[in-house]
């Protein structure tokens, strides 16, 4: 089976050969470690191909954001810290120079949306049928931003979703397309706290925002969905809490299942396989909700915020999930690694529809050595080695350079925010 035709069979719940090669993504943080574990420049740079994962395909470039950005004004700089207004129209604090590559350090002052005037302000920068959209930008409409990372800026590059249809149409590489969703689309322009005040204070104007982003992803989508055959769309929410959601049941009824209904119903009828909300935390209350009418399935289903894929797997029968390994497990001994990762097999093997990896991105306390170990178990489980009894290889290893340094979690801190001039490492 071609990896396009064994994903869409696992979505069905039909037979396929083995089960994707997928175990999650190191952050930048996670190469910095791993380049003084003995990972070449070259190593990483080949990622993928190292660990032989199975990819996906893209359509092209989706600008979601403000356009054009409002003009950006620092209000202070003192030591290391900025105090500005940025490209979406929220007042916020940044570290000048980062600490730690990959995650940001930032702090919200006053978000963008309080209230309707503010709304109307910011969706006039909201047409989803702006052509810079959907195209690279010229060198002279890039615009120059102060934020610490890519989040929310237009970037440049990409490629226009018309260069990219036949090689969708007729890839061997599922074609997976990512976007925000609702909560979190509106929420990036109202804070959390400002938008569960919202739903209260001001419940029309967030029928009209969530109604309003819900329209606006039809409207970027429809004619790339009806040219171009996507197998999955991956809606961008991170609702959830360690147990709870942040919208509460009879909130989502009200709120969101509405824009839902509607936004699977357009998917499906532009040949989407499966429509994939994309939610950190607990995802218990969302499936009660959501699933089976309004999505197909849900990751990265950590395990940390009481998520449990074996009862998933049995409570929402015929859902589609991915995730669920323990990263926290993957820290330790090979065997306690081991015990995680069997479980979750086994788990995929009694029900099916599940794709195990590391249940979020990778992080740097993940020995380089551990990380490469559960890849070649995986690798064989994914193939249908025996649960109790293969034994990865160790090829992986081999070709590593000299440990130079382990991560540990307590020293990188230190050394991060340690007390200098301006209140950061060096």
């Amino acid at each position: 089976m071609t990896p396009r035709e064994r994903m869409r069979a696992l979505i069905r719940r039909e037979p396929i050969d083995r089960l994707p090669y997928i175990f999650g993504g190191p952050r930048a943080a996670t190469f910095a470690a791993w380049r003084r574990q003995g990972l070449s420049e070259e190593q990483q740079h080949q990622w993928g191909a190292l660990v032989q994962e199975d990819g996906f395909a893209g359509l092209g470039k989706f600008y979601t954001g403000v356009h054009p950005l409002f003009e950006e004004r620092v209000i202070s700089e003192e030591g290391n810290i900025r105090t500005w207004v940025d490209g979406w129209g929220s007042t916020r604090q940044d570290a000048i120079r980062q600490p730690t590559a990959g995650f940001a350090t930032r702090r919200w002052i006053q978000f963008a949306i309080s209230g309707w005037d503010d709304w109307r302000r910011v969706r006039e920068r909201l047409d989803p049928h702006s052509p810079e959209r959907t195209r690279p930008l010229t060198a002279d409409e890039v615009t120059p931003h102060l934020g610490p990372d890519g989040y929310g800026w237009h970037p440049p590059g990409g490629s226009h979703w018309r260069e990219n249809v036949d090689t969708c149409n007729s890839s061997e590489l599922p074609v997976r397309l990512v976007v925000p969703g609702i909560y979190w689309a509106i929420r990036d322009y109202t804070g959390m706290e400002g938008l569960s005040y919202l739903f209260y204070d001001e419940p029309a104007l967030v029928h009209e925002m969530f109604e309003y982003w819900a329209w606006f992803l039809m409207e970027l989508l429809d004619e790339p969905l009806r040219q171009a055959k996507v197998d999955i769309v991956m809606l961008n929410e991170d609702m959830g809490f360690k147990k709870q959601a942040m919208m509460s049941p009879p909130l989502m009824r009200q709120f969101l299942l509405p824009n839902y209904r509607r936004l699977y119903d357009f998917f499906k009828n532009r040949g989407v396989d499966a429509l994939v909300m994309d939610s950190d935390g607990y995802n218990n209350q969302i499936l009660d909700v959501l699933y089976p009418e309004a999505i197909d399935g849900i990751q990265p289903i950590e395990i940390a915020a009481h998520n449990d894929p074996e009862e998933i797997l049995t409570r929402y029968p015929g859902i589609h999930i991915h995730g669920g390994i323990d990263k926290r497990e993957l820290r330790f001994s090979r065997e306690q690694l081991r015990a995680e990762v069997t479980q979750r097999y086994a788990t995929a093997r009694r029900h099916g529809g599940f794709i195990p990896h590391v249940d979020h991105g990778v992080p740097p306390d993940i020995p380089l050595r551990n990380f490469l170990h559960f890849v070649e178990l995986a690798r064989g489980f994914c193939d249908g080695e025996d649960l109790a009894t293969y034994q990865p290889p160790g090829i992986l290893e081999r070709d590593l350079g000299p440990i130079e340094q382990m991560f540990e979690a307590g020293s990188a801190i230190a050394a991060a925010y340690s007390a200098d001039d301006d209140g950061y490492g060096s």
